[in-house]
């Protein structure tokens, strides 16, 4: 771990919760329990949204939806992500990758583990491809996540091995998406839904990771790499013991999420980590099987 680092982000900001805009049980069967996993993008003049839903059979599968603003996305329809159509899919992260000029949605699923999907187009949901293989083998779970800078891809991930790291593995660039080196630890005792972001305010990077030792809670850490290496900036950044609520209070839990980027490339950029919007999945029961958790999505910003 790198000390030399000062913190720029406020440690202990306050989250202003504001009102859900994709609520489970919109789009049945797919999300019969729960909305959740959301990645966001803004292109085109309107904010692209892709989710997991938990079905009632027991699956995991993703959806679509869009609209021109973030209160828009309640009323907006809802499509099964049917081009990709596996019985097992989940946890998107989507950007637009400018050397190939292709969006690429990267993904879990069923057969591959790291899989991925291309399309030209993000507004239209049938336009993408079928799943494809990043390729990669060993510390294999779920929650991949793509960030790149000038000469590197970098992937992160959560393994199912009940480790509590997270993975970070590398790539150039100009090989991506596949070329994957060997998988080393980039922070331990943790848990996953982890999202890498370069602050244009100050030039860091800054990754952000959920943990579960007081509810479902978002940690904060810094670099001045893609790759690491991370110094925690706080371990509660974005937790129950720091929202107000604008709305209802919909959720006590702060869980898997990503931040509104300034663009919507592969370099992940925001504007300034203290004032961030992000899209999470939140509750406030988290008793019973883990599938049927009645998860929804709503923003929360560290800013007014």
């Amino acid at each position: 771990m790198n000390k030399s680092l000062s913190a720029t982000a406020v440690s202990n900001p306050t989250w202003y919760v504001d009102e859900r805009v994709i609520y489970h049980g919109q789009a049945k069967p797919y999300d019969f329990y729960g909305a959740k996993d959301p990645t966001i993008v803004y292109y085109g003049g309107k904010y692209h949204v892709f989710y997991t839903g938990a079905n009632q059979s027991g699956g995991w599968q993703m959806l679509y939806t869009s609209a021109s603003t973030i209160s828009g996305l309640k009323y907006a329809p809802r499509t099964y992500l049917s081009s990709i159509g596996e019985s097992y899919f989940c946890a998107p992260q989507v950007f637009y990758f400018e050397p190939k000029k292709l969006w690429y949605l990267v993904y879990q699923d069923g057969i591959h583990g790291a899989a991925y999907a291309t399309t030209t187009n993000i507004a239209d949901p049938r336009s993408w491809s079928g799943p494809k293989s990043f390729g990669i083998y060993g510390n294999k779970g779920w929650d991949y996540y793509v960030i790149c800078d000038d000469s590197y891809a970098y992937m992160y991930n959560t393994p199912s091995d009940n480790s509590h790291r997270l993975y970070v593995r590398k790539t150039p660039l100009y090989r991506f998406p596949s070329g994957w080196g060997s998988a080393s630890v980039a922070i331990s005792d943790t848990f996953e839904g982890a999202n890498i972001y370069k602050s244009l305010a100050d030039g860091k990077y800054y990754l952000a990771i959920e943990d579960m030792k007081d509810g479902r809670y978002y940690e904060l850490w810094q670099s001045y790499s893609a790759g690491g290496p991370w110094n925690r900036v706080a371990e509660k950044w974005a937790w129950r013991g720091n929202l107000k609520y604008n709305a209802d209070r919909w959720t006590n839990n702060v869980s898997h999420g990503e931040f509104i980027r300034a663009g919507y490339n592969q370099k992940m950029e925001i504007k300034d980590i203290n004032r961030v919007d992000f899209l999470i999945q939140g509750t406030n029961n988290l008793s019973g099987p883990y599938q049927q958790i009645t998860w929804d999505l709503g923003m929360i910003k560290n800013y007014r």
